[in-house]
């Protein structure tokens, strides 16, 4: 069958794409995702060394950690008019070439200052990949969209799980830290280069609907989507970058011990994603939803309560494993609910992920800081119920909006 293209694809038509496409896009997006658990993991894991080597306090370690997920969140912004003039290949190809960029310039520095910059340029790379990727994703799975997130999605944990270890075991076998930045950049290029090479024109539409994100900022399933986005990823990232701090600080473990405590955590989240990718299409994303948060509630009080180090790392592998398809689930539903504004939708979760990544580690840090790393962390149990409550709340109100986003598409 011919491809429509053209101009079909203002009328949002979609023909369904080539097997053979589908499964490049998905193994690329994966390898994307990697990329990003471990790169988002790997300054986390390394940061009580970096806090020793920059010789900085902790909201000021909080502060560079943060300037990431600002890039982030203005390449979210500018994502949709980026590939609607440059197309979906060169700004993917472009968006992650830059996060390698910044990733190489983190392991030349010597000042907090320029590590708080090279994070800015990561974030920028990083921002257009997850817009980019997820439309992608939405667009070729269809009915299927959300065991193709699951899928793919399921590679930031293993990116997450393999860094911290392959990271903290090198440092401490005597490998110099910059190495593994640079490392990160070379793996980051190298998918940069994957995305070149893929000729997305004629089965991907990249010009979005006119309006697509001011509908989107209109509807009520959207903003509440973008707000759980918003306090799941800034509670998800915050986890994962304070998490080896927590343990040398508070349980007294080695780095080592934490760089493997950390690794738990995500391979809770990439286990519950292997599952999730086979199972996610019998449950819907509402109810999936409900579940996940409770657990995640349940499971991040465990990691402060229990008395031995053991237990707290196993409370964290729970926690991950109960953050598994919250990410997923919601970008599944926002594309259900809103199947003709993909890219508006899509563009305004992650804009919503991006804010909660940026506010959250933050005054975490700033509470550390101030009241003791304990009392930071605590932080994130009451953020894991408050997901539980945004996520009853999407699911009560979630009928009404779907109605109306179906009788106006």
């Amino acid at each position: 069958m011919e491809l429509i293209r053209g101009a079909r694809y203002k009328q949002r038509t979609m023909i369904q794409p080539p097997a053979q496409f589908t499964r490049r896009a998905v193994a690329l997006s994966a390898a994307s995702f990697a990329i990003l658990g471990g790169c988002l993991t790997l300054p986390g894991t390394l940061l009580p060394l970096l806090l020793e080597r920059f010789a900085i306090r902790l909201v000021e370690a909080g502060s560079m950690l943060a300037l990431q997920p600002v890039g982030y969140l203005l390449a979210v912004l500018a994502a949709g008019r980026l590939i609607a003039t440059y197309g979906m290949r060169a700004v993917l190809a472009a968006g992650m070439a830059t996060s390698a960029a910044g990733f190489a310039g983190f392991g030349l520095i010597s000042t907090w200052s320029g590590g708080a910059a090279m994070m800015l340029v990561s974030g920028l790379g990083f921002g257009i990949m997850e817009v980019g990727t997820n439309s992608l994703l939405i667009v070729v799975g269809g009915e299927r969209r959300a065991n193709l997130l699951n899928l793919a999605h399921l590679f930031f944990g293993v990116g997450s799980f393999v860094t911290p270890v392959l990271a903290a075991h090198a440092v401490a076998g005597g490998v110099s830290w910059r190495l593994t930045f640079f490392a990160a950049a070379a793996a980051t290029a190298s998918v940069a280069l994957g995305w070149g090479l893929f000729d997305v024109h004629g089965i991907v539409p990249t010009q979005p609907a006119a309006g697509a994100a001011h509908r989107a900022l209109r509807s009520r399933t959207a903003l509440l989507c973008a707000s759980m986005l918003g306090v799941y990823v800034g509670t998800e990232v915050g986890i994962g970058g304070w998490l080896t701090k927590y343990m040398v600080t508070v349980r007294g473990v080695t780095l080592t011990y934490a760089g493997n405590a950390l690794s738990v955590y995500w391979l809770g989240l990439a286990a519950g994603r292997i599952a999730l990718s086979v199972l996610s299409h019998r449950i819907r994303e509402e109810k999936l939803l409900t579940g996940l948060t409770l657990g995640a509630a349940v499971a991040s009080c465990s990691v402060l309560i229990v008395e031995s180090p053991i237990g707290a790392v196993i409370g964290a592998g729970l926690t991950g494993l109960a953050f598994s398809g919250i990410f997923p689930a919601v970008i599944a539903l926002g594309g259900r609910s809103h199947p003709h504004d993909t890219a508006g939708v899509t563009s305004v979760m992650i804009a919503g992920a991006g804010l909660g990544g940026i506010v959250i580690p933050w005054t975490m840090s700033a509470v550390a800081e101030g009241a003791g790393l304990v009392a930071g962390m605590a932080l994130y149990p009451v953020l894991c119920a408050a997901l539980l409550g945004q996520a009853l709340l999407v699911r009560a109100t979630l009928p009404a909006s779907a109605a109306v986003a179906t009788r106006t598409t």
